[in-house]
Parts: structure tokens; sequence; C-alpha cells
């Protein structure tokens, strides 16, 4: 659980280090090999995570109110501060933001995707001004409902290779089963999407009343936060972004643009819990390419840090029919410049 004010390294971090575009690496920046069919080339990989906030990654921002009658205040201050919101957070990167709201059962509506994920911050501004206070009587709403159909739907738009956040904000809890939709379904719906979830519970902490809120975000890798006051939300929801993006629990390699003519694998992603405080290298040795038809493959290899892509490098792979599994001319050399350049050592080995 964390409350507001919980971000000091955080911010003395931003002071000693500036946010650089692309300041997470993965190096050698560049590989170049030729095989024969069947063939196999190995190279290890470094990620490189710069201190403070990070930069140039990719990331996407869900909205995800309550907008039943009580939550009039805290609708009224999103709305005022999410433009000041969205431009922060931009900061981080290539970022995209949705919107939904969602109420309870024999209201104007259940749940309600308002703004699929988008880069145009005018329109999810829009999306959010339509969101109105009315409706849910009886104490609980739908937000199990609300956060399965989030985490679903191919509406919502979340983007491949991108951080998922889901901000959700309301000020009770919710039915549990919600039209056939269970705790359990949601939250499994939300770890299969990579989603983490930031759940804030405005006013009295009777969003967690029954611990589901935190057990939610304890799942899916994200945070709680409990009695912020409705005045205070946007600024609650600022510092959960901030949050998430400062701490991360996975760093991996995405081969997802391999193409068909080779086959690739690694060791598996690293997994934990980290902070942006400082800077951190993570080994991968052994990412392995082998033939499987003849063909020039050039196509990249990124860094993902909690499913997000933060840096990318160059492949240059060659299979062709009786070749041999060598690196191509000039790799070698072109490798210990960039090396020495960057006051690195890095091997590959070919198989």
């Amino acid at each position: 659980m964390r409350r507001l004010g919980t971000l000091i390294f955080l911010i003395a971090g931003l002071l000693i280090v500036p946010a650089l575009a692309f300041a997470d690496t993965i190096s050698p920046v560049t590989f170049s090999a030729s095989l024969a069919v069947g063939g196999t080339a190995t190279v290890d990989k470094t990620v490189s995570l710069s201190a403070g906030a990070t930069s140039g990654g990719r990331g996407d921002v869900f909205f995800l109110a309550d907008t039943t009658g009580s939550m009039g205040s805290a609708l009224a201050s999103v709305k005022t501060n999410a433009a000041s919101i969205m431009a922060t957070t931009d900061a981080y990167g290539d970022m995209a933001y949705g919107v939904g709201a969602y109420k309870d059962v024999g209201d104007t509506y259940v749940y309600r995707l308002d703004q699929a994920v988008t880069t145009n911050t005018a329109a999810v501004q829009t999306a959010i001004n339509t969101w109105s206070a009315s409706g849910g009587g009886d104490g609980p709403e739908a937000q199990i409902y609300a956060l399965y159909h989030a985490a679903t739907d191919a509406g919502t738009g979340w983007r491949a290779g991108s951080e998922k956040i889901l901000l959700w904000f309301g000020d009770y809890e919710g039915h549990d089963p919600r039209l056939a939709v269970t705790e359990a379904m949601a939250t499994t719906a939300l770890v299969g999407a990579g989603i983490k979830v930031e759940a804030i519970s405005v006013g009295a902490n009777r969003l967690n009343v029954t611990g589901q809120a935190l057990r939610i975000a304890n799942a899916t890798g994200g945070d709680f936060y409990s009695g912020i006051d409705q005045s205070a939300l946007a600024a609650a929801i600022q510092e959960a972004i901030d949050v998430a993006f400062s701490t991360y629990s996975s760093v991996g390699l995405d081969l997802s643009e391999v193409p068909a003519g080779l086959s690739a694998s690694y060791s598996g992603p690293v997994t934990g819990s980290w902070t942006r405080e400082a800077a951190r290298d993570f080994d991968f040795d052994g990412l392995s390419f082998t033939g499987l038809a003849p063909g020039v493959y050039d196509f990249n290899v990124y860094a993902l840090v909690d499913g997000g892509r933060v840096a990318t490098e160059r492949e240059h792979i060659v299979v062709g029919d009786g070749g041999t599994s060598v690196p191509e001319p000039g790799t070698l050399l072109l490798m210990g410049i960039g090396l020495v350049g960057l006051g690195t050592i890095r091997r590959f080995m070919l198989k």
C-alpha cells in the first residue's frame, strides 16, 4: 500500500539525472552473422537501465473511473487536471491514453469505453469530459465487470510492446460476481494481458473494504492508494503514474520481429523488484539464432521492462545453402570499434 508523498527518491533522481530520450540501452547495438541452413549464431546481450525516470519507452495509461453519484467532486478534479497529467506523463516516452467508466446494473451503463487507447490527448480530454456522476444506489458497483472488459475487449486498443497501466479510482467495493464476471476472472485477464493496476480509493477506504482492490493491485504488480480526498485525486493519479514507471519487476528481450526464416531463443526474462533509484545492468547470455531457410534477414530485438519496449538494436543474419557458420566479413572489426567507444566488453559465439 502506498500514500501520497512516497516519491522522494524519484524526485531526487529526476533532479540529479535528467530524463534523456532512449536513456535505456541494449548492447551490442548491432549483430551480424552468416549461417548455413541449420546453423546457429549466439550472442550475449546486456540491457542497461538508467537511474531516474525512464524515457523513450512506450506506455499506455487507461483511466477507469467510478462515475456513480457520490463521485462528482472527484470527476471534476480529473477533468480539470487531465491535460496537465498527460503533459507531465508524456515525458516518459511514446505515451498513449484510454478512457473508460463504470456504474452498476440498472444505471445508464454498466461499463462504457469512452476512448480507445490513442496518442491524441485532445480526444482523451474530450472523453474524460463526458463523465457525469449519477446512479449506483446500492453501494457496491460494477468495477469487476469493467476491469475484465477493459483488459479483454479488442476495442480498448492496448498497443503491442507497451507497458500497460490501468488507473482505477472509485469510492466503493465491487460486486463479486457481476454479470457472471468474478474477481478471479478479472484478475486473470489483467495479468494475462500484462496490465498493471494502480487502484485509488477515494474518500474512506471503501474501495478495499473486503481487500478486493489491494488484491487486484498486488496480483498485477501495481499499487493501492487509500484515503485520497476527492480534491486530491488528480495529484494521486499523477503519483500513481510516476510510481508505475519508476518501479519494475521484469526485464527481458522481445523477439517478436524475428522473421519466419529464423528461430530465436534465450533464457527468458529476469524477475524481481527494482526501482529507478539506481542504474542496473541485466545480462542475457546465449541469445541464439538458427537458420531455417535461405535468405537475408534484417530485424529488431527490443529490451523489455514490464512488457514495454525501452530500447532497440538491429540484427542482420544471412542464411544460405552450404554457407558456413561464421560472422560476416567486417562484423568483428565493426563490433570492436563500437564496443571500445562504449567502454564495454561483450562477446558473441557462433556454433
